[in-house]
């Protein structure tokens, strides 16, 4: 499976990378948001995206470049970490903004109903929340 990992300049980004080498017979195709448009990335060979953190906020274009184009135009299952998901958020309507109290490095208990991504996973267990913006 051939990942392209869309880099919004975030140093996570090869961190991501070597997760995704764990994962797949073969490594991520690494992109710029900015190095090239989106009609030459189409045209490359991946099954999937990964849009990586990265300064900034998903609205402004320059922020997230071709990330945006990526959602806007792919039909290619897409993750995103961070400003990626925040980016997906936008995308699909939801409001991204400042939370009105800040949440990043505190550590809460999470409850969930064994669906989905959380079956197998306890019920409750503490995480820390790793995002100020709120959607």
């Amino acid at each position: 499976m051939k990942t392209l990992l869309i880099d919004n300049y975030d140093s996570f980004t090869y961190n991501l990378y070597q997760y995704l080498c764990a994962c797949n017979a073969e490594p991520p195709l690494v992109v710029r948001n900015d190095e090239m448009t989106w009609d030459k990335v189409e045209g490359l060979a991946f099954d999937n995206i990964v849009i990586s953190p990265g300064p900034g906020r998903p609205q402004r274009a320059e922020d997230v470049g071709i990330s945006a184009d990526a959602l806007r135009c792919s039909s290619k299952p897409v993750l995103g970490v961070c400003l990626g998901h925040q980016a997906i958020a936008h995308h699909c309507g939801a409001v991204v903004d400042l939370a009105m109290r800040p949440m990043h490095g505190r550590i809460d208990r999470i409850s969930h109903a064994q669906r989905d991504l959380f079956r197998g996973i306890p019920d409750r267990f503490q995480a820390v929340r790793a995002t100020t913006p709120s959607l």
